[in-house]
């Protein structure tokens, strides 16, 4: 048989078939085993900010041509191509690759972040060999090792400073670098207990907090200054961290240059303030409270302080401004603050060694303050006070003013309710009531009970409602109401209807629709409570937990009787029973 015929007859097909397979599966191999190689140089740690040059070598080995060859590099956060901030991946379409030839491609990169974190840097070669349609990938990784910072930031800060005294904090940065630096902002960290006073330049406004300096492009070797004032609240030997970051903004992402921290001692301060609002430092109020707030200063210096300002500033929509009592202070609505000076206040015109004195001053809290949005979640209400000397006492030099400060924080209790209700006639509940109106002796008639819980600014956990059935009523199983998973329950032994709530979220009932349980009962009245009204329901009692405030719920509601029905389309002479 000749070699053509071999090959076309049964078994011939088959012995190519083997023969190409063997053939591809030592090419496979030998691709796979490594004759293709995908190596990364470069610089093993680097600067926040630096640049990181890398040297991306393609060896083929082979005996192939390399076809369809593209370069994929994933860049980590804060790796990007210069002057390609937002770009997190690059890819390079090579092309052919000659056999037995290196390729090399150079990458410039910056690269941000905190101090001794690592970037990670995957490489991805695809490529198909000639004659090949299967496509290979190789993978090479680049860790580059942040070990400093191409910005010197240096933070000036008293290492001890007076409990509510202002104290100042410098702020410096220089670009030690060549190129420039594009959308460049200082974040403040500040611990708890900071006030911010002053600061020039102005903090920015946009995030609607007091942390954050938008600086903008910082050129070459270029370097700037932040003067700021501030002071801290806490314990005679607290420590407190100020930390500081120059960061570039990468999309909805925080690169950080630099970082730095600097530790403060509080020291107890000479000039004593104390305030409290009716008895106490963190007062948890109802609406209509009436705030009685004393405040006393004392002077621990060795000499006499002189010309002092007090003032106080209400923070908040909820109080009643129109009731503030203040004697002797002068009051700005606009500033919603209070100010005492000497001339009314002979203490604040000299207040000697050792010498005390208190300033009183009455308001209201708003009794009703609807509920509009979820902003009113959570309300903490602050009375800030401050009192300053425009005096130095003798022997001491001190870089800022005497100054004393002191924060109330009051938490406004949920105003949380449930309406029981009554009715006869009650489409809505699709629960169908019937019976005799007016009500008679010894024959049923059917109510429909409805708890409606009403709440606004917390959620309220672990709500409780309770009521019991007189004798003369009965539980007819009849249920219906927006109730969720957990529908209102009745004992007969006890004849209690119970209904448990997990959580009431805060706007149920005033900006969302209200949590509410419907059931219905059957009264049949005897002789003897002929001419007279009959309770439907005997009291109810509420219980919860305000989980803001933590403050216990506890409500009762009386009785209700077959003369006072929510139902307007019964008149109350319906609800005395007839003979």
């Amino acid at each position: 048989m000749s070699l053509k015929k071999f090959f076309t007859s049964f078994w011939g097909g088959a012995l190519l078939v083997v023969i190409l397979l063997i053939i591809g599966y030592f090419i496979w191999t030998a691709f796979a085993k490594g004759n293709v190689s995908l190596v990364i140089n470069g610089s093993s740690d680097i600067n926040s900010g630096g640049e990181a040059d890398l040297d991306i070598s393609i060896i083929n080995n082979s005996n192939l041509i390399l076809e369809d060859a593209i370069l994929s590099i994933n860049l980590p956060q804060g790796v990007f191509p210069l002057g390609e901030i937002n770009r997190n991946n690059i890819e390079l379409n090579i092309g052919e690759i000659p056999k037995k030839k290196t390729i090399h491609q150079n990458i410039s990169l910056m690269i941000i972040g905190e101090e001794q974190t690592a970037k990670n840097i995957e490489v991805n070669l695809s490529y198909r060999p000639k004659g090949l349609t299967s496509t290979f990938i190789k993978q090479a990784n680049k860790n580059i090792i942040i070990s400093g910072s191409s910005f010197n930031l240096n933070v000036n800060t008293p290492q001890k400073v007076f409990i509510g005294q202002n104290f100042p904090i410098v702020v410096n940065w220089t670009n030690l670098t060549n190129k420039s630096f594009n959308q460049v902002e200082l974040i403040a960290e500040w611990p708890t207990g900071f006030s911010l006073s002053s600061s020039n330049p102005d903090v920015s406004k946009e995030n609607g907090l007091n942390n954050e300096w938008v600086i903008g492009a910082i050129g070459a070797n270029g370097e700037g200054k932040i003067n700021i004032q501030g002071n801290l609240t806490g314990q005679d030997g607290e420590s407190k961290i100020i930390v500081f970051k120059l960061v570039v903004k990468q999309k909805d992402d925080i690169l950080v240059l630099n970082k730095t921290e600097n530790h403060v001692v509080l020291v107890k301060n000479p000039l004593v303030l104390n305030v409290s609002v009716n008895g106490d430092s963190d007062y948890i109020a109802n609406l209509g409270d009436n705030l009685d707030v004393n405040i006393t200063y004392l002077n621990n210096y060795n000499s006499s302080l002189r010309d002092l300002t007090l003032t106080v500033h209400l923070d908040g929509n909820v109080f009643d401004l129109s009731t503030l009592r203040a004697p002797k202070g002068t009051f700005s609505y606009r500033l919603q603050t209070i100010t005492w000076m000497g001339d009314q206040v002979p203490s604040l015109y000299v207040l000697n060694p050792g010498q005390q004195d208190n300033l009183r001053f009455t308001v209201r809290l708003k009794k009703d303050w609807p509920m509009l949005s979820l902003a009113q979640k959570n309300i903490v209400l602050q009375i800030e006070t401050n009192l300053q000397s425009k005096s130095v006492p003798e022997g001491v030099t001190y870089e800022t003013l005497p100054q004393s400060s002191f924060i109330n924080t009051i938490k406004l209790n949920s105003d949380f309710k449930v309406l029981v209700e009554a009715y006869y006639r009650d489409p809505p509940a699709l629960i169908a009531n019937s019976g005799s109106l007016p009500l008679k002796v010894d024959q049923p008639t059917d109510f429909t009970i409805h708890f409606k819980v009403m709440n606004t600014y917390n959620n309220v956990n672990n709500v409780l409602i309770n009521t019991t059935l007189p004798v003369w009523a009965r539980w007819t199983n009849q249920v219906a109401g927006n109730y969720g998973d957990n529908p209102p329950q009745y004992d007969e032994s006890t004849r209690t209807v119970s209904w448990a709530i997990p959580v009431v979220n805060a706007g149920s009932g005033t900006l969302t629709k209200p949590l509410e349980a419907i059931f219905q009962i059957r009264i049949t009245p005897s002789s003897s409570q002929a001419n007279s009204s009959i309770v439907l329901i005997n009291e109810t009692t509420v219980t919860g937990t305000d989980t803001f405030t933590g403050q216990t719920i506890n409500l009762t509601y009386p009785s209700i009787l077959s003369t006072n029905l929510t139902d307007k389309t019964v008149l109350p002479s319906d609800g005395i029973v007839r003979p």
